[in-house]
């Protein structure tokens, strides 16, 4: 749990130094995207800037850049700074992966979610998977 915090604290350090351009990452992304809407987590792709500076494995997974307060994410515990490695049995590697895995998902709907940190280290907590609920 101490690396786990360690990492999050080393991400809110450098998410701050990110350009707001950054947060732009689709002129066809709407609004409010799936995984915020029914489970309050905000999501980044993972630049290899970003993944080198954060000492993360390259090439894996998706960034959890904000949880919102009382969520399904934030009652399961996710924190802003841990990694989404899987929906359900997929590997994903982009918000659009994500987004389309989470398409099927409705309201009630049950989502399993691997997330936590891979370092390229190995150091680390690794992952766990998180069942959330859709709101």
């Amino acid at each position: 749990a101490e690396v786990v915090r360690d990492s999050v604290a080393q991400f809110k350090k450098v998410a701050q130094k990110q350009p707001e351009s950054n947060k732009q990452l689709a002129p066809n992304e709407t609004s409010t995207s799936l995984a915020e809407r029914l489970f309050g987590m905000q999501l980044q792709d993972l630049s290899e800037e970003l993944t080198d500076a954060l000492g993360y494995a390259r090439g894996h997974g998706v960034l959890i850049s904000a949880v919102e307060p009382d969520s399904p994410a934030d009652q399961a515990g996710i924190e802003r700074g841990l990694v989404i490695y899987r929906v359900g049995k997929q590997d994903v590697n982009s918000m659009r992966q994500v987004e389309n895995l989470l398409g099927a998902a409705r309201s009630g709907t049950s989502v399993d979610f691997t997330v936590g940190v891979v370092r390229t280290d190995a150091e680390g907590p690794g992952v766990e998977t998180v069942t959330l609920a859709a709101r």
